[in-house]
């Protein structure tokens, strides 16, 4: 990448950058009548994330969203081995380091990962041919601040450097009393080039630190109406006004694995530190054929402190302010806290080689992945409690001694504690075929076999290892160390077509079929996990028409997705006291974390279009409906007082999805301006498992005006929410298995909410 003479364009996380390339993205489809890339998606807006100004957002796919954010690529590989301990976003930030921000297919992503979702593909920036730069700061109006610098060019004889830093700190659009920072990214790259053979050749040698501090809070109280809105409790503002304890400035656990009570603090403690050194080698053959080898060593220390508000239940009298002040508030708010401290070690090594056919009607591939990772957690969780009220206090208990204590203790049912080394080698073979002017096939497998060994805290035999208050390995003298290992071979294929029966106008589909296995956090729970593959199916197809002035793709679609695995905590107020010795007594909340297998099948139907109807400008187009639906599903959890909930949820429509998504993305480019809107909407979003209880659909909204002062200067105001909805989204974890709906009209609960009003300024120096 030449930096000096690149696109101003801001390749940033802030939600407006990527609207302005809506129009030209448009004309590239168009252009392209014959054959589209299929190794890519056009026009979504991956960068958009109405949850975080740093992370992409997940696509819906008609299945169930994972925890762990959005699948990332980076040079040609995965930035995590597994999407946990090691989230992709902790040791990725995008920004002016990368040249091109893409999103792989569905198809290209079951050849390259063996998975299935539209994954964010990135590509870090080259040394430009001459001395260069790129200077981005960016200010928003809680005073979230970030810069961003790259410079790079040539050292002679083909060589070339370029260096980059991302800084970001974040104090979070609510200012939380036990951290001035819920945000603290530090990203360093450094990249040493090599061109040769007459710039046949290339290779490069890059080395990264990020280090990654997260103390973010993401709940706020609520009144759930009960006809699907919500109002303010108390006056209590959504995400905007802080609601985390002042004195959680600190967290306190016990050691999974050796039983101790550790105390960090709560920067050290959310605190992720990633060390990886990418080699990259393609040479171009005379005679068209290309080879890409890419090698990466990742050195990952985890450390997670991921807070959740839960349940909130009335004071029961028994509650203190640390100094032993009685509590006389009306509720309580209960809140779980899971610490993850854990380690990923990981060798990636991936080659491929491309080439075309004499007649050019077949473009070929062959690639080989060697993949090995060792990774481990000692997951553990701290329950406590605190007021309902802004920037709350802690709240305690009296034990028998008449001495404070947490509410509810150390690793009340949610400890977790696995070590494991696995290895992956996979074939690819893909062809694109270009049959004749009409037709055009593209074909692919992935033949994966995957070994892995380790150790975890789970019994053998069908027996459990269970997670009781105070739990550690070596608590439970009937259960520790569990040895296991395994091995499987895990294909993935992909076949689409694309055929015009008329200039612009014809027919395409799609089908994608994975296949995987357990993987290490599968282990973690109290037993050990099924061993039924999960198969993924998805199909669509449809038809397309593009012209000049109209780019449009409509089509049904099918997915599903067997065996399904997630552990899921539920909650439950203690109708009696306990009898498991956990000291907990009635009227308070203890949650259950279990293991849930289950399917899940979707049909859907999306139309995604772009009209060009003058020069300038363009208005992309998005509308999916869909009924993604759990099947199988039947929940059993017992608590401390001997109850036991129950719900068979097959056929119930899976939480925190809607059937009706809509994008409206509207942009115009005029002389040195660009303005961009993205408008989102999503359906009614049921908030339990038992569908009972909903939420009414909402609008994310996004804005972007940019100005070119000259070739070297640009400006940037970027809003987010600016129609200011406010309002809580996603699930309701505390109501899972909740039948009966009307015990909830006017029901105070806890969740999180809609990213609220925020506006930004940028400016970008190029040099």
């Amino acid at each position: 990448m030449n930096i000096k003479k690149q696109s101003t364009i801001t390749v940033s996380l802030l939600c407006g950058m990527l609207l302005s390339s809506t129009a030209l993205s448009a004309q590239e489809v168009i252009k392209k009548d014959s054959v589209a890339n299929d190794k890519e998606v056009k026009n979504r807006n991956v960068m958009l994330n109405a949850s975080s100004a740093d992370q992409p957002r997940q696509i819906s796919i008609g299945l169930p969203a994972a925890t762990t954010g959005a699948t990332i690529f980076e040079d040609g590989l995965p930035v995590s081995y597994n999407p946990w301990p090691d989230i992709p976003y902790l040791s990725w930030t995008g920004g002016n380091g990368y040249s091109r921000i893409r999103v792989m297919s569905l198809g290209e992503a079951a050849l390259q990962y063996g998975g299935i979702a539209y994954a964010v593909n990135s590509f870090t920036a080259d040394a430009g041919k001459q001395l260069g730069g790129k200077l981005t700061y960016q200010l928003n109006n809680y005073g979230r601040q970030v810069f961003d610098g790259v410079v790079s060019g040539p050292l002679g004889k083909g060589w070339g450097l370029m260096v980059n830093t991302r800084q970001i700190w974040d104090p979070g659009t609510s200012k939380i009393t036990a951290a001035s920072l819920q945000r603290r990214v530090q990203a360093y790259r450094f990249k040493l080039s090599k061109s040769f053979a007459k710039g046949r050749g290339y290779m490069s040698l890059l080395y990264q630190f990020t280090s990654n501090m997260s103390n973010t809070s993401t709940a706020s109280p609520f009144i759930f109406v009960g006809d699907g809105s919500v109002k303010k409790y108390n006056g209590i503002d959504f995400g905007t006004d802080p609601y985390f304890p002042q004195e959680a400035n600190t967290i306190s656990y016990r050691d999974d694995e050796t039983g101790k009570i550790i105390t960090k603090s709560w920067r050290d403690g959310g605190t992720t530190r990633n060390n990886q050194i990418t080699y990259n080698f393609n040479y171009r053959f005379r005679n068209g054929m290309k080879f890409d080898f890419t090698s990466r060593a990742k050195f990952g220390n985890v450390n997670q402190a991921l807070s959740q508000a839960t349940g909130i239940s009335k004071n029961s009298g028994r509650y203190f302010y640390a100094d032993g002040t009685p509590y006389t508030g009306d509720y309580v708010q209960n809140r779980y806290l899971m610490v993850v401290p854990g380690f990923e070690r990981t060798w990636f090594n991936t080659a491929m080689l491309s080439g075309k056919s004499k007649n050019a009607a077949h473009n070929w591939r062959i690639g080989l992945n060697i993949w090995y990772n060792r990774a481990g957690t000692k997951q553990a969780s701290t329950n406590s409690a605190h007021e309902v009220a802004k920037d709350p206090h802690l709240l305690y208990v009296k034990d028998s001694n008449g001495l404070l204590q947490s509410a509810t203790g150390l690793n009340a049912y949610g400890g977790a504690y696995y070590n494991t080394h696995d290895s992956k080698f996979a074939l690819i073979l893909s062809d694109d075929w270009k049959v004749n002017k009409r037709l055009n096939l593209n074909a692919g497998v992935r033949l994966e076999y995957n070994t892995y060994a380790g150790k975890s805290a789970t019994t053998m035999d069908g027996k459990e290892n269970p997670r009781i208050n105070n739990w550690w390995v070596g608590a439970n003298p009937n259960g520790g160390i569990t040895h296991f290992h395994g091995d499987w071979l895990n294909p993935s294929a992909t076949f689409n077509f694309r055929y015009s029966i008329l200039k612009g106008f014809g027919l395409t589909g799609e089908y994608v079929f994975v296949m995987q296995r357990t993987v290490p956090k599968d282990y973690s729970g109290a037993a050990m996990p099924r061993m039924k593959p999960v198969d993924i199916n998805a199909a669509h197809g449809g038809i397309f028409w593009n012209n000049k002035w109209i780019s449009l793709t409509s089509q049904l679609s099918y997915v599903s997705s067997t065996n399904y695995k997630t552990r899921s905590s539920f909650y439950h107020q203690l109708q009696n006291d306990a009898t498991d010795g956990s000291g907990l007594l009635k009227g308070d909340e203890q949650s259950v974390t279990i293991t849930t297998n289950y399917d899940v099948h979707t049909i859907g139907w999306t139309t995604d279009f772009v009209l060009t109807p003058f020069q300038g400008f363009a208005l992309h187009g998005l509308l999916t409906l869909q009924k993604p639906t759990y099947q199988n599903l039947d929940i059993s959890a017992t608590f401390a007082d001997g109850v036991t909930d129950h719900a068979d949820v097959s056929g119930k429509v899976v939480t925190a999805m809607s059937k009706v998504l809509i994008e409206l993305d509207p942009s115009y480019n005029y002389k040195k301006w660009s303005v961009g809107l993205n408008f989102r909407y999503f359906g009614k979003q049921y908030i339990n498992k038992t569908n009972t209880l909903y939420f009414n659909g909402h609008w994310e909204t996004f804005g972007n005006i940019r100005y070119q002062l000259n070739k070297k200067i640009n400006f940037a105001l970027n809003v987010v929410n600016f129609l200011n909805q406010n309002g809580a989204s996603g699930s309701i974890s505390a109501a899972d298995l909740v039948t009966d709906p009307s015990k909830y009209k006017n029901y105070l609960m806890a969740g999180s909410y809609i990213r609220p009003f925020e506006v930004s300024l940028s400016t970008t120096i190029n040099f």
